[in-house]
């Protein structure tokens, strides 16, 4: 993996995203163009302070412009860790959108263990945080939504950061949108002791276009899946999902 230019493929997408040229980010971190242009394509690599320079100007935290590579293999080994999730360091996520018509591809790292055993905690949540309770399995994660480039993840929709804990007989992963302040994204897995290639969950968040909380019915997928006919089938809202929702008076996935 070429680090330094995987740090300028992050830079360039957070910049046009921005709408400002290679000009205006340099002037703003009191660079050269020609610095900038080489900072982008990896032909030089940056200091850490114009790093931090950048991530400011940007709106980003660091860690978004830097390369982040998945947790080791063996880091899934611990224990607790129930049978889906057992040796696993990146899962791969699809949903339907039906505005758009078109299957939205996400991608989850699991970044890291917790080194302290303690409970998903967003921000400003600090002082409801509790101890763990026996048996719970706690993993630093991070989500690219929407992925635009499979070369480089963290070109994408949106990204968060946050904290999959496993209960046993359910894994939460409790998300924060960087950008979006507002949306937390919650993805709750059902039966993760049963093992497979792929497994149904239910997603909550906030969606734009019109403003609103959102439910969706999510495929995990150990590998990346393609984005075909069927799959769109299988992601779309099924009779039997209905049937099930007038039973329940709830959206449920099993």
């Amino acid at each position: 993996m070429d680090i330094a230019k995987a740090i300028g493929n992050n830079i360039k997408y957070y910049r046009t995203q921005k709408n400002l040229s290679i000009q205006e980010l340099a002037d703003a971190v009191c660079k050269s163009r020609a610095t900038m242009y080489k900072y982008e394509n990896g032909q030089i690599v940056m200091d850490i302070n114009t790093l931090y320079d950048l991530a400011e100007v940007l709106e980003v935290p660091v860690d978004h412009l830097l390369y982040q590579p998945p947790m080791e293999e063996n880091a899934g080994e611990l224990k607790a860790v129930p049978a889906f999730f057992t040796g696993l360091n990146r899962l791969f996520t699809y949903y339907y959108d039906g505005r758009r018509k078109t299957i939205c591809e996400s991608l989850i790292d699991l970044v890291a263990p917790t080194r302290r055993e303690e409970p998903a905690v967003l921000p400003g949540l600090e002082s409801q945080q509790k101890t763990v309770a026996p048996g719970e399995t706690n993993f630093d994660i991070r989500m690219y939504m929407d992925i635009l480039d499979e070369e480089n993840v963290q070109i994408c929709g949106h990204t968060y950061t946050g904290r999959m804990t496993h209960y046993g007989a359910l894994t939460n992963m409790v998300f924060q949108n960087y950008n979006v302040r507002l949306e937390q994204y919650i993805i709750s897995v059902p039966s993760p002791y049963i093992d497979g290639e792929q497994k149904w969950a239910l997603a909550f968040g906030i969606s734009s276009h019109p403003l609103m909380p959102t439910s969706a019915k999510l495929l995990l997928s150990k590998s990346r899946l393609k984005k075909t006919k069927d799959l769109a089938q299988q992601l779309t809202i099924s009779k039997e999902d209905i049937r099930l929702l007038k039973l329940y008076n709830l959206f449920v996935v099993l």
